[in-house]
């Protein structure tokens, strides 16, 4: 019985890793933005693999923070309806979302891995002069739906209420 409780706490630091992951690109994103203007505006040289790797790098903090979102209800919610719902009809709605939620992230996670490995397999590339394999960027797809799984279990765990709040 230890075990489950100890995986609930693995999860949690997965998905948690995955929302720090997701600031570290954005970070990383406005770095190079800024570099590529600077060289741009100053050297009068472009760089050819600064926007690029930003598009890659927004692309990766989307999938990767996703799970984060949904763990710590930071996603853009309407609620104007289910406020006006009892406790229990509430739970309810949370536990169908959760549900719902969950299959939606299965079927995003596995054709996520098809197309990767479909890509892999054609060995297909960027068509800048980088010619990066496109099969990497596009593995957030896959990796960000597998957090979404467990934020959507972990959700449907704890019962998927969030007690609201912090609106303006």
């Amino acid at each position: 019985m230890k075990l489950f409780p100890s995986l609930y706490v693995f999860l949690d630091k997965l998905i948690n890793a995955g929302g720090i992951a997701a600031g570290v690109l954005i970070i990383l994103t406005t770095f190079m933005t800024t570099f590529d203007v600077a060289s741009r505006a100053v050297f009068n040289q472009p760089t050819i693999w600064a926007t690029e790797l930003s598009i890659y790098a927004i692309i990766g903090s989307c999938f990767l923070g996703s799970a984060y979102a949904v763990r710590s209800y930071s996603h853009i919610t309407v609620d104007l309806l289910v406020n006006m719902l009892s406790d229990k009809m509430k739970k309810v709605f949370a536990y169908v979302s959760n549900v719902l939620g969950l299959i939606f992230s299965l079927i995003f996670t596995i054709y996520g891995f098809e197309h990767v490995l479909g890509t892999y397999k054609l060995g297909t590339t960027s068509s800048s002069l980088l010619r990066i394999p496109m099969y990497l960027p596009e593995m957030f797809l896959p990796l960000g739906g597998i957090l979404l799984c467990f934020a959507f279990i972990l959700q449907i765990i704890d019962g998927g209420m969030h007690k609201g709040g912090g609106h303006l």
